[in-house]
């Protein structure tokens, strides 16, 4: 596995970015008003669903950490688009022959990982397993982050080979919203005066920002590790994302609670950003398991393998 990003990689990310700065819906006005896709959606489907889809599934041999690097700075940024979703549903199917209109973003696809699925209610399809459904009855629920819209799905997911490619979608993300909370937090900590001091120069402000940053930059690691080891067969490969998950969903939560306590009072009112990353990072941590539960089948994983 390679140590650094390659050129094209890096590219991705700067252009993602570039495309979803121009976003006229954001995270923020979700909270007041119904979703809808954001001006950067339908680019976002159009011209990256071929992300991390092999030749053979009928993409141009883009690499899953390709994926992962797109998927983590909508994270970073919280975008409200489809996309992530859309991208994982795609992993989902990759056992089948993907239709052309799902890889061009025309018909937009959610997976169904559990009882609970991200944008159900704007989805033309679903991912169930490696089976591409159509229609299903779907109850919408009340989301804790209203710019990830969640419904109930009357559908059974079924655990295949790539489901682990699509938790590794989530957790690219969890890894994004690390990263924007700890930026949030840090210009924050840059900023504010207490005592006659930047606040940022206390080592109880320090201190939490630099733990957060380093269990993000493991998750993140792991993350990349762990779409690795699954495009290439490891024999750890399992283990990996359920670890990557666990350790993602832990750095998001974690570095949304420190943004919030750093901004101090103000940092529980609604005025203030950083609820919208702990909001955020709850949901896509609950997607696709908890983070409690993957941490158990990490365990029972690695137990399996030292008793083989």
């Amino acid at each position: 596995m390679r140590a650094t990003f390659t050129q094209e990689q890096l590219e991705i990310a700067k252009t993602v970015r570039a495309v979803a700065e121009t976003a006229d819906f954001t995270a923020r006005d979700a909270l007041n008003a119904p979703w809808r896709a954001p001006s950067c959606d339908a680019p976002l489907l159009r011209d990256f669903g071929l992300l991390g889809v092999p030749e053979a599934a009928g993409g141009v041999g883009s690499a899953l950490i390709d994926l992962m690097v797109a998927v983590e700075v909508l994270g970073e940024l919280l975008v409200p688009s489809r996309f992530p979703s859309h991208a994982a549903a795609v992993q989902l199917l990759l056992g089948t022959e993907l239709p052309a209109d799902v890889l061009e973003g025309r018909r937009v696809l959610t997976p169904v990982l559990d009882s609970f699925a991200a944008y159900a209610e704007q989805a033309d399809g679903f991912a169930v397993g490696d089976r591409l459904v159509d229609a299903a009855e779907v109850t919408p629920r009340r989301s804790f982050d209203p710019s990830v819209p969640l419904s109930g799905v009357a559908l059974d997911p079924v655990p295949t080979d790539t489901t682990q490619r699509a938790v590794l979608v989530l957790a690219a993300q969890l890894c994004g919203v690390a990263q924007g909370a700890i930026e949030l937090a840090a210009a924050q900590a840059r900023t504010r005066r207490q005592f006659g001091r930047i606040i940022g120069s206390f080592q109880g402000v320090a201190f939490q920002l630099a733990e957060a940053a380093v269990a993000r930059k493991a998750a993140w690691d792991l993350t990349l590790y762990a779409a690795w080891a699954v495009e290439h067969g490891r024999p750890d490969a399992a283990i990996q994302v359920h670890a990557a998950k666990a350790a993602a969903g832990h750095a998001a939560v974690f570095a949304a609670e420190r943004c919030v306590q750093v901004h101090g009072g103000m940092g529980i009112t609604m005025e203030a950003d950083p609820h919208l990353y702990l909001r955020r990072a709850f949901v896509l941590d609950a997607l696709g398991g908890r983070g409690s539960w993957h941490r158990r089948r990490t365990g029972e994983l690695r137990v399996q393998s030292r008793r083989r």
